[in-house]
């Protein structure tokens, strides 16, 4: 199975109940949902809750207009060979994840954003 994590923001309810019910065909699993962002995996590795915990933190403080999607793979792949102790205070994290939110942002015009029906 090829691992990803994906951070999704400003997904609205309605989308989110479609979501819901398309994602075990996809073979998503939601991590987690805090406000306007959804956490979610297609891996076998499990998450302590500082590790979801670290990683909401940094994504409720970034912004975008609409829905975005973005691909935290490398992030995660990178915080789980961390000691738990020092998740907190890792600036190469927070780096990776900011990196992330800001390469998704410059992509989406090229990917043409996320339509209705695709």
């Amino acid at each position: 199975m090829e691992e990803e994590f994906k951070i999704i923001l400003n997904m609205q309810d309605e989308m989110f109940n479609i979501f819901k019910e398309s994602q075990p065909k996809e073979g998503y699993e939601i991590i987690a949902k805090e406000r306007n962002v959804l956490f979610i995996k297609k891996s076998d590795i499990n998450l302590s809750k500082d590790q979801i915990a670290r990683i909401l933190s940094i994504a409720k403080l970034q912004r975008a207009d609409g829905i975005l999607i973005v691909d935290i793979t490398s992030a995660v792949k990178y915080l789980i060979t961390v000691p738990e102790e020092k998740i907190k205070n890792d600036v190469k994290f927070r780096w990776m994840i900011r990196q992330a939110f800001t390469k998704a942002i410059l992509d989406k015009p090229k990917n043409g954003g996320l339509k209705c029906g695709d």
